[in-house]
C-alpha cells in the first residue's frame, strides 16, 4: 500500500496542519511523530503516518529495509502503556488498529506489514512472552474480536464494521440502547438518540429488545449505495442475538446533520426462515428440516403437491426412521404452516438425486404419515394463496416479498426488500423498502402486474413506492388503476413508518441532537454562561422576567417579590410618561421656527427641446405573405430563457397579456385588500370570457408565483386530459381563513371548479402569528354585502356553512366600531395636551425629508426587483392569475442586500401553533368541497435550502405529519413537494418564493402526479 507523505488534520476552527515524516516539524504541535520516534529509538530510520478512517498506518522506512520484529516489539510494549488517542486531535475518531509497514528507501512496495488490534493488545504481549506462529496469533485475535461482536459488545461491533469501511475512509462508533418497543403502532414519533421509554410496566417480555446505534464519520459524504449494502450485510452476518434492528447514521466529520439514514433488521436468519415457514413457504421448511437433521448426515428435499407436503430424507445409507422423524416433526407441528394439511416422510439411500422435488420417489426404504395443524383448525386450512385473494393483507404482503426477492440467500444475507401492504378505499397503498432503494422499472410493474392477477375484492387501483430503509418518505412512486374510477372524493396516501415494528422513531424533532448519547458532550460552553450572564443582570432591572424554564436562580428570587414587581412598573411608568410630555415640548420647540419660516420659491427650468435623431429611411411595411404563415415565431409554446452566458437555460411557459384591471371602478365594495378586490373581478372577468376553470389554484402569493395555470394545462393535455382551464385565484397573505371564506363565501355565488388546488405552506396554517389578512377582510364593508354579492347569481350556500362566518362578521364589525369610536376620542383628548399634534402632518414631512437625505439611498442598498414585486404584483398578474417573476435566486448577492433572517426570529414562524382557527377553517373547507363533490388537492410549495435552517426544518416536519393526519380524516389528496427543488436556487425569486421556472417545473411535475385525482372535462 502507499503511503502519503503525509495528512491533514483540522481541529476545530484551526487551522490545517501536516504530520509530516520530519519530527521537528510537528513536535510542538503534535506529539504523535516525536512518540514513535522516542519508542521505537532505532536510528536512521524515517517515519511516515496516515490516518484514515479508524485506522492509524505507519510506514518505517531506511537505507536498509527496517527490523520487522524490533520495531512490532517496540511498539507493542510501548501502546499497552499509552493510550494512543491523547497523542491525537480531540476530533480524530477512535483508533482500532495500526498498520505497520516497512520498506528500503525508493522501494514503491513495502517488504513487509503487521496489524497491532489495539482492543487484543494483551495478547500480542502474551505472544512476545510465549512465541507462537503469526497464523495462530493472528487468527486467536480475530475469531476473539468476531465472538465478541456476535454477543452485542458495541466496541467490537465498531471495528468488526470498520474493517469493512475504513478502506473508503470511513470510521465507525456504536452504541447499543435498550429500545423498549410497544407492539401496537399508534406511539408519538421521536428521533432524539438519547430518547428511550421510561416505562416497561406495560410491555411484553418480547418487546424489551436491544438497538444498535451506528455512527459512520468521513471528511466527505460518501454515496450511500456504496456503504449500504455493505453495512447491512456485515451487521447480519452477526446474528445478533436480542437486536431488533441497527439505525446507521452517516455523516460529514464536524456537522451533526446526518447525510442519510438507514436501518437494518437485524432479525437473526432462523427466525425469518420460521416466518416465511409459517405462511408454507416450502423452500424455507426445507432449510429448516436441513439444519435440524445435519448432525445425521442426512439431506432433506420437499415438494407441495395440492395440501400435502412431501419430503425426502436420504444418504448413502438408509436414514433412520425414529431419529428422522423425531428431529423434523415437533419443528413442522411448531410452525403449522398455513394450507398444508399433511406431511409424508420417504427415507432413501443412495446418493441424492439433484432434482427430488420433481417426483415422489417410487421405492422408499420406509414412509411416515403425519397430519399437520391445518387438517384441524379452520383459520389454518386455507393456502397463502386464497388468503391473499381475500383480501388479507399480510398474505398479500408475504406473497409479495417472496416475488420481489427469489433468491432467498441474498435476502437473509442483507434483508432483501421488504414491504408495507395498506388499503385506503379503493386502493392498494404497497411501500417497498431496501438497503439500496429498490428500482422502480424491476419493481413497479411487477408488483401491480402480480396484484391485478389476484382479483382482490373492492381494489380498483394499486400505488406503489419505493425508499431506501430508514427513510420516511419514499423517493420514487408508481400507480395502476384496474378499473375506471371515482375520482370525485380522493383519498390521501397513507403515512407507512419506517417499519412495522414500530411507528416512525427515525423521525427528527430536533435535528441537531442526532449523536448517540455516549458520544454527545452536555458541558456547558462559554457562550451558554455568557448568556446567562446577560440574562440575569436584565432580570435584575425588573424590566425583563426570563421565560424559559432553565433561567438561573437570580432571576427567579427576583420574580418571588411580587410587591417589589408593582413598585417597579409605578416608578418605570412615572418616568416613561414624563420622557413624553419632555418629548413632545423639545419637539413642538423645535417645529414651529420651521413651519414658521416662508418657503423660498424655486424655479424650474425650461425643458430643453428633444434632440432629434436621424433615422435610416426603412420601410415598416409587412411583408406579403406573412398572414399566412403557419408557424415560427408566432406560434405559442415553450420559451426557453437563458439570461446570460454563465446562466443555465430554464424552461418557462411564453408571457401571458397583462391584466389591465381598474378595481376603483368595480361595482362591488372593496374587501381591505387590494389584490383579493383585483382577482374578485378578474375572476368574474375570465368566467364571462372563457367559463368556469376546470382548476381552481388558491393560496397566498406563494401560489400565485408557483402554480403556472398555461403550464399545467399544457402537461395535463399530454396525459390524457385535454382542454383543461385553470385560473390561478392566489392572493398575497392568503391563510387557510382567507381561502375558505373565497371558495365558501365569495365565490359561492358562481359556479364551482371541478378541482380545487390549495397551493402553499406552513405560513398559511400557523395559528400563533396574527392574521391580518383575515381580520382586514372580515371587517371591510365588501364582507359585509357579501350576501348581498352571493345573490346576484346562484343561492347562498347551506346554513350549516354560512352561519360561522356571518357569526364572525357581526362580531368583528361591532368590535371594530367600538374600537374605532374609542381611539377616535382618546386621540382627541390626547391632542389637546400636545404642543404638535395639530402640526403632526408638518412635523412627519420634516423628518422624511432630513432621514432621506442623511440615509439617501445607495447602488448596493436598493432593493431588487423581487422586492418591489413582493409588495402585491400591480400590473403584472396575467389574464389567468398568475404571476411571472424572471428574477433568480442568488444567495451570495441576495445576503449582501439583506440580512438573513434565522427561522426562530421569523415572524411566519412565530408562536407556532397547529391546532386552532386555521384547521378549524381547513375541516370546514374540506367538509364544503365534499358535499360539493370537489376534489380537494393540498400541496406544500418548495423552499430553498438556505431557508431551511433547522428551525424552520424542525417546525416543516411537524407540519408534514399534521397535513398527513388531517388528509387521511378530511378525505383530502396531499403531496409534499417541500425539498424537491430544494437546492435548485434558479427555481426561486427569494429564498421562499418560485419564480415563473419553478412554476413551470412545479406545474410539470404536479401534472404527471398519478395520486392527484384530475378529472377530464
Amino acid at each position: 500500500m502507499n503511503i502519503a507523505q503525509g495528512i491533514k488534520i483540522r481541529m476545530g476552527n484551526r487551522s490545517p496542519y501536516t504530520l509530516s515524516s520530519s519530527p521537528q516539524a510537528v513536535g510542538s504541535r503534535l506529539p504523535l511523530l516525536p512518540w514513535l520516534y522516542r519508542v521505537i529509538g532505532i536510528p536512521h530510520v524515517n517515519l511516515q503516518v496516515r490516518l484514515r478512517g479508524n485506522n492509524l498506518y505507519l510506514l518505517a522506512e531506511g537505507r536498509d529495509c527496517p527490523n520487522r520484529s524490533l520495531i512490532f516489539e517496540q511498539l507493542v510494549r510501548s501502546l499497552s502503556k499509552t493510550q494512543i488517542e491523547t497523542l491525537l486531535p480531540p476530533s480524530q475518531p477512535k483508533i482500532y488498529q495500526v498498520i505497520l509497514y516497512g520498506r528500503r528507501v525508493g522501494e514503491p512496495r513495502p517488504q513487509w506489514a503487521e496489524v497491532i488490534h489495539l482492543a487484543q493488545i494483551d495478547r500480542y504481549l502474551e505472544n512476545l512472552d510465549d512465541p507462537k506462529t503469526e497464523a495462530e496469533t493472528t487468527v486467536a485475535i480475530e475469531l476473539a474480536n468476531l465472538g465478541m461482536a456476535r454477543r452485542g459488545r458495541p466496541d467490537a461491533i465498531a471495528r468488526y464494521l470498520s474493517e469493512a469501511l475504513t478502506a473508503l475512509g470511513v470510521a465507525v462508533r456504536a452504541s447499543v440502547k435498550s429500545a423498549a418497543l410497544p407492539e401496537e403502532t399508534g406511539l408519538p414519533q421521536t428521533a432524539n438518540l438519547a430518547s428511550v421509554f421510561s416505562s416497561t410496566a406495560s410491555l411484553t417480555p418480547q418487546a424489551l429488545l436491544n438497538r444498535l446505534w451506528v455512527v459512520c464519520e468521513s471528511a466527505y459524504s460518501p454515496d450511500s449505495t456504496l456503504l449500504t449494502e455493505t453495512i447491512a450485510q456485515n451487521l447480519r452476518d452477526l446474528e445478533l442475538d436480542g437486536f431488533r434492528d441497527a439505525i446507521v447514521f452517516s455523516r460529514v466529520r464536524g456537522e451533526t446533520e446526518p447525510e442519510w439514514v438507514l436501518r437494518v433488521d437485524l432479525t437473526p436468519p432462523q427466525e425469518m426462515l420460521k416466518d416465511w415457514a409459517r405462511w408454507g413457504d416450502v423452500e424455507a421448511l426445507t432449510r429448516l428440516m436441513n439444519n435440524a437433521v445435519r448432525d445425521q448426515g442426512v439431506e432433506i428435499a420437499a415438494t407441495l403437491m395440492d395440501i400435502t407436503l412431501h419430503v425426502t430424507a436420504q444418504r448413502t445409507d438408509a436414514p433412520e426412521k425414529e431419529r428422522v422423524f423425531a428431529a423434523i416433526a415437533p419443528l413442522i407441528d411448531t410452525i403449522a404452516p398455513q394450507g398444508i394439511h399433511a406431511m409424508a416422510v420417504y427415507g432413501l439411500s443412495g446418493t441424492p438425486n439433484p432434482m427430488p422435488h420433481l417426483s415422489i420417489p417410487d421405492a422408499p426404504v420406509w414412509v411416515q404419515w403425519m397430519n399437520l395443524p391445518a387438517a384441524e383448525h379452520p383459520a389454518l386450512s386455507e393456502s397463502t394463496r386464497q388468503l391473499a385473494q381475500q383480501g388479507d393483507l399480510s398474505a398479500i404482503a408475504f406473497l409479495l416479498t417472496r416475488q420481489l426477492n427469489p433468491n432467498l440467500d441474498t435476502q437473509l444475507a442483507t434483508g432483501g426488500i421488504r414491504l408495507q401492504v395498506r388499503q385506503k378505499e379503493d386502493l392498494l397503498h404497497i411501500m417497498t423498502d431496501a438497503p439500496v432503494c429498490p428500482p422502480q422499472s424491476q419493481v413497479g410493474t411487477k408488483v401491480a402486474k402480480y396484484i391485478r392477477s389476484l382479483n382482490l375484492p373492492d381494489v380498483q387501483g394499486v400505488r406503489i413506492y419505493g425508499r431506501r430503509s430508514g427513510q420516511k418518505r419514499p423517493l420514487w412512486s408508481y400507480g395502476v388503476d384496474f378499473a375506471t374510477r371515482d375520482h370525485l372524493i380522493p383519498e390521501a396516501t397513507p403515512e407507512f413508518a419506517a417499519s412495522d415494528a414500530y411507528v416512525g422513531d427515525l423521525l427528527t424533532k430536533e435535528p441537531g441532537a442526532l449523536t448517540v448519547p455516549e458520544f454527545e458532550d452536555t458541558e456547558p460552553t462559554i457562550w451558554d454562561r455568557l448568556i446567562e450572564a446577560i440574562q440575569g443582570g436584565m432580570a435584575r432591572t425588573r424590566i425583563f422576567t426570563i421565560a424559559s424554564e432553565t433561567a438561573p436562580n437570580t432571576a427567579r428570587a427576583t420574580q418571588s417579590a411580587a410587591p417589589n414587581e408593582v413598585k417597579a412598573a409605578i416608578v418605570w411608568a412615572v418616568l416613561g410618561i414624563l420622557l413624553t410630555v419632555q418629548a413632545d415640548w423639545l419637539l413642538g420647540q423645535f417645529v414651529k421656527p420651521l413651519i414658521a419660516a416662508k418657503a423660498t420659491p424655486t424655479v424650474s427650468p425650461a425643458p430643453l427641446p428633444p434632440e432629434q435623431t436621424a433615422l435610416p429611411q426603412l420601410s415598416l411595411q409587412k411583408t406579403a405573405g406573412f398572414d399566412v404563415i403557419g408557424s415560427g415565431f408566432t406560434q405559442s409554446g415553450q420559451t426557453l430563457m437563458t439570461p446570460g452566458s454563465d446562466s443555465t437555460a430554464l424552461l418557462a411557459s411564453p408571457l401571458k397579456p397583462k391584466a389591465a384591471i381598474d378595481t376603483s371602478r368595480s361595482p362591488y365594495p372593496t374587501f381591505n385588500a387590494p389584490q383579493l378586490d383585483e382577482k374578485f373581478v378578474l375572476y368574474r372577468q375570465y368566467v364571462a370570457q372563457n367559463g368556469v376553470p376546470d382548476i381552481l389554484v388558491v393560496g397566498s402569493s406563494r401560489a400565485m408565483r408557483g402554480i403556472d395555470p398555461v403550464v399545467l394545462e399544457q402537461t395535463l393535455a399530454t396525459q390524457g386530459y385535454p382542454g383543461m382551464r385553470v385560473f390561478n385565484f392566489g392572493v398575497n397573505g392568503a391563510t387557510v381563513q382567507v381561502v375558505d371564506l373565497i371558495v365558501r363565501r365569495v365565490l359561492a355565488s358562481e359556479k364551482q371548479p371541478k378541482m380545487i388546488l390549495f397551493a402553499d405552506g406552513l405560513r398559511a396554517y400557523n395559528d400563533g402569528r396574527p392574521d391580518a389578512t383575515f381580520n382586514a377582510i372580515v371587517s371591510s364593508p365588501g364582507f359585509r354585502k357579501l350576501p348581498e354579492i352571493a345573490t346576484e347569481s346562484a343561492p347562498n350556500p347551506t346554513q350549516a356553512f354560512t352561519k360561522p362566518l356571518e357569526t364572525i362578521a357581526r362580531t368583528n364589525t361591532t368590535v371594530v366600531d367600538r374600537y374605532q369610536s374609542f381611539n377616535d376620542q382618546l386621540l382627541q383628548q390626547a391632542g389637546q395636551l400636545s404642543t404638535v399634534w395639530n402640526e403632526r402632518d408638518k412635523l412627519q414631512t420634516l423628518l422624511k425629508r432630513g432621514l432621506s437625505f442623511s440615509f439617501a439611498p445607495t447602488a448596493s442598498s436598493e432593493p431588487d426587483g423581487e422586492s418591489t414585486i413582493a409588495q402585491d404584483g400591480q400590473g403584472l398578474i396575467d389574464i389567468n392569475g398568475f404571476l411571472p417573476i424572471s428574477n433568480r435566486f442568488n444567495p451570495v448577492t441576495y445576503y449582501q442586500k439583506y440580512s438573513r433572517v434565522a427561522g426562530d426570529s421569523d415572524a411566519d414562524y412565530a408562536n407556532f401553533n397547529l391546532d386552532g382557527a386555521q384547521t378549524q377553517a381547513l375541516r370546514s373547507l374540506a367538509q364544503y368541497t365534499k358535499s360539493q363533490e370537489i376534489p380537494l388537492v393540498v400541496l406544500n410549495l418548495p423552499l430553498t435550502e438556505n431557508y431551511l435552517d433547522p428551525y424552520r426544518r424542525d417546525r416543516e416536519q411537524q407540519f408534514q405529519q399534521y397535513l398527513m393526519r388531517l388528509s387521511g380524516e378530511l378525505g383530502f389528496t396531499y403531496r409534499d413537494l417541500l425539498e424537491n427543488w430544494k437546492n435548485t436556487p434558479d427555481y426561486f425569486s427569494d429564498p421562499s418564493h418560485l419564480n415563473r421556472y419553478g412554476a413551470h417545473a412545479v406545474s410539470t411535475h404536479i401534472a404527471k402526479d398519478p395520486l392527484i385525482p384530475w378529472r377530464k372535462r
